[in-house]
C-alpha cells in the first residue's frame, strides 16, 4: 500500500494559495489579518512578487472616487457593456469596495501617482462614466510581499501545481513539482485559493503567463464554470513592428486612407483603445477584401502614441521610456503613419464563484483572473477589461479580500483534511509521464497548433455554428495527441501541462460560444446577429461529469435586479 510520504515532500498548511501575483499576495495578507495564527502558504510557478501580469500592464487602477456616483456607473455598465449578464449585486459590492483597495495599496507602502503638492493623481476612467483612475508604480508587489512575509506567510517558488486533491466534494490540497529540480510536492490544506490567472494561449508574450492552470485544475476537480464564451478578448490594437502600444481606434485607416471608425461605427462616440466587436470585425474585413494593411494615422497636432507617465512613479516612468525607445528604434515616430495589428489576448477567466469567491466545491476559492468572468460581475465582456481598463488589478485585490476573509473564517471551524494516497500517486504519475515517454510530440508544437485555433478572428470573434464546430473538431484532434507529449526536460514538462490546461480552456470557450445562439457583448454570432433577451437572459454553466463537459443554463434573476432590459422595472 502506497504511503503519502513516499510520493514526495508533504507540506501541511491551513490555507494554500496557488499563485504569487498581486491577488495571491493580497489574499495572504487578508487571511493573516483576520486569522493571525493561521498557517498560510503561497506556491508560485515563477517567483512570488514578480509573477503574473500586474507589473506588465502599466500600473493603472480604476476605482469609484468620492465624487463618483455608483448607481450611474452600474446603469452604464449593465446596459452598455455587460448587457444584462451581470450579477448586479456583486457588481455593486465590487465597485463600492474599490476606493478601500486604493487605501490598502497606500497602507502596504505602494507608490501611487502624486501631484507636486502630494495629492493623489486622479482622472476620469477610460470608457466608463462615474469612475476614476490613477497610476501605481509597477513594483507594487514588492511592498505587498514584504508585508505578507512579516505577517508570517510562507512562500515556495518554482512549483508547478498540476491538479487538486479532493475528499468527497471538498478540495483538500494539491499535487505539483519543482520546475528546477523535479522534486514532487503534495500539499495538504484546509482551504485552497486559486490565484494563478486567466488563459491567454501564449499568443502574445505580453500575456504569456496566463495558461489557465488553475481554471483547468478546478474544472478537472468538478468545479462549475460560467461565462466561458467571454474568453475571447482581442484587446487593443498594437504596433505591428513592436507588439507594443495602446493605439486609439479613432485614427485607424485602411490602405486607401479611409477612417475605419467612421466607416464601421458612424453613429458611435470615440472607440477608444479597446475595440468594439463590430470595429474589430471590420478591420478583418478590410484586410480580407484587399484594403489592408491597417494603419494608425493621427491628425497633425492630435493624439500621439508612445511616451510615458512619470507622476512620481520612477519604475513606471522607466517602463514607458523603454517602450518609447523601442518604438523609436523601429521608426515609430510621433505623428507618423504606422501599421498596426489586433492580437488575441484570450482572458478566459470562467471559474464560477459566489459573492465570497467560493467555487462550487467546498474548500476552494478562486480570485482575480481565474474567476473574473465566472463571477458574472462584468457580464457579457471579456474580463479584464471587464468593468473597464484598469479593473484587472483592482478586481484581483478586491476579490482577494473577500476570499481571504471567507477562507479565514472557514479554517476556524473546519476539520483536518485526509488525503487519499492512491489518488495523489495517480496525479503524480500523470504529472511526470511526459518525461518517460518515447513519443516525439513537442509541447511547443502543441502550443502552436492550439494558437492556430484560438487566435484567428474567424473562430473566436466572428463566430458561427460551422466555424465553431470546425474549431472544436480541431481541438479534439489536438486532445487526441496530448497523451503523446514528450518532455525533454523539466521546463518542457511544465509546458506539457500548460498546453493541457489551455486546451481545456479553449474547449470551454468554444462549447459555450456554440451554445449561445445570439449575439451579446463580446460574443458575436454571424448566424444569430441579434440579441435575444427572450431566450438568452441566462448564464451558461459547464461542469465536468465523468470526463465529459456538461452544459446547462442558469436563468439570470433579472426580476430581483434593479436594471432590466429596455428600461423595464
Amino acid at each position: 500500500m502506497v504511503k503519502l510520504e513516499d510520493l514526495g515532500e508533504v507540506i501541511s498548511t491551513d490555507v494554500l494559495i496557488v499563485g504569487g501575483g498581486v491577488g495571491g499576495l493580497a489574499a495572504a495578507i487578508k487571511v493573516k489579518e483576520d486569522n493571525p495564527e493561521s498557517d498560510v502558504l503561497i506556491v508560485e510557478k515563477q517567483t512570488t512578487g514578480y509573477a503574473g501580469k500586474a507589473t506588465k500592464i502599466g500600473g493603472i487602477l480604476v476605482f469609484l472616487g468620492p465624487d463618483n456616483d455608483a448607481d450611474n456607473f452600474i446603469d452604464f455598465q449593465v446596459n452598455t457593456s455587460g448587457v444584462y449578464l451581470n450579477d448586479q449585486e456583486l457588481l455593486y459590492k465590487y465597485i463600492t469596495s474599490t476606493f478601500n483597495a486604493i487605501e490598502k495599496f497606500a497602507e502596504w507602502g505602494d507608490k501611487l501617482a502624486k501631484t507636486p503638492d502630494g495629492k493623489m493623481v486622479s482622472f476620469p476612467a477610460m470608457f466608463a462614466p462615474e469612475l476614476s483612475s490613477t497610476f501605481i508604480d509597477i513594483d507594487m508587489m514588492l511592498p505587498m510581499r514584504s508585508r505578507a512575509k512579516k505577517m508570517g506567510t510562507k512562500m515556495i517558488n518554482k512549483i508547478h501545481v498540476v491538479d487538486l486533491l479532493k475528499e468527497d466534494n471538498r478540495v483538500v490540497g494539491a499535487v505539483g513539482f519543482h520546475i528546477i529540480d523535479g522534486n514532487p510536492y503534495i500539499f495538504k490544506a484546509k482551504a485552497t485559493i486559486l490565484a494563478n490567472g486567466s488563459c491567454g494561449y501564449k499568443v502574445r508574450r505580453f500575456w504569456s503567463a496566463g495558461t489557465g492552470d488553475g481554471i483547468a485544475a478546478a474544472y478537472r476537480a468538478g468545479a462549475e464554470m460560467r461565462n466561458a464564451e467571454y474568453g475571447n478578448l482581442y484587446g487593443h490594437t498594437v504596433f505591428q513592428a513592436t507588439d507594443s502600444g495602446m493605439v486609439g481606434s479613432d485614427f485607424l485607416v485602411n490602405s486607401l486612407g479611409e477612417n475605419l471608425r467612421q466607416k464601421y461605427m458612424p453613429d458611435k462616440g470615440p472607440a477608444g483603445v479597446f475595440l468594439p466587436v463590430n470595429l474589430a470585425i471590420g478591420l478583418e474585413k478590410e484586410v480580407a477584401e484587399g484594403r489592408g494593411p491597417i494603419y494608425f494615422e493621427p491628425p497633425k497636432g492630435g493624439p500621439q502614441h508612445g511616451g510615458g507617465f512619470n507622476m512620481s512613479l520612477p519604475k513606471l516612468g522607466q517602463w514607458h521610456e523603454k517602450i518609447a525607445k523601442k518604438e523609436r528604434e523601429h521608426g515609430l515616430t510621433p505623428g507618423g503613419k504606422h501599421e498596426i495589428g489586433v492580437p488575441m489576448h484570450g482572458e478566459t477567466s470562467c471559474i464560477r464563484v459566489d459573492h465570497e469567491m467560493r467555487t462550487s466545491l467546498e474548500g476552494l476559492w478562486a480570485i482575480g483572473d481565474t474567476s473574473y468572468a465566472g463571477s458574472a460581475l462584468a457580464g457579457a465582456v471579456a474580463s479584464p477589461p471587464g468593468v473597464c481598463p484598469g479593473s484587472g488589478i483592482m478586481f484581483a485585490v478586491v476579490s482577494a479580500a473577500w476570499a481571504g476573509a471567507s477562507a479565514a473564517r472557514y479554517i476556524t471551524g473546519s476539520s483536518s483534511v485526509d488525503i487519499d494516497a492512491q489518488e495523489a500517486e495517480k496525479i503524480k504519475r500523470m504529472a511526470f509521464e511526459p518525461m518517460h515517454s518515447r513519443n516525439t510530440f513537442s509541447p511547443l508544437d502543441a502550443i502552436s497548433a492550439l494558437g492556430d485555433i484560438t487566435a484567428p478572428m474567424k473562430y473566436n470573434l466572428r463566430r458561427s455554428k460551422d466555424r465553431l464546430e470546425e474549431a472544436l473538431s480541431m481541438i479534439e484532434t489536438l486532445k487526441d495527441k496530448l497523451p503523446s507529449l514528450y518532455a525533454k526536460d523539466l521546463h518542457y514538462l511544465s509546458k506539457c501541462h500548460e498546453v493541457r490546461s489551455m486546451a481545456i480552456c479553449a474547449e470551454l470557450t468554444f462549447k459555450a460560444a456554440l451554445m449561445r445562439d445570439e449575439s451579446r457583448g463580446f460574443h458575436f454570432r454571424e448566424d444569430f446577429p441579434e440579441r435575444d433577451d427572450k431566450n438568452w437572459l441566462k448564464w451558461i454553466i459547464i461542469q465536468g461529469v465523468e470526463g465529459e463537459m456538461k452544459l446547462s443554463t442558469d436563468p439570470i434573476p433579472i426580476n430581483k435586479y434593479k436594471i432590466k432590459p429596455n428600461g423595464g422595472k
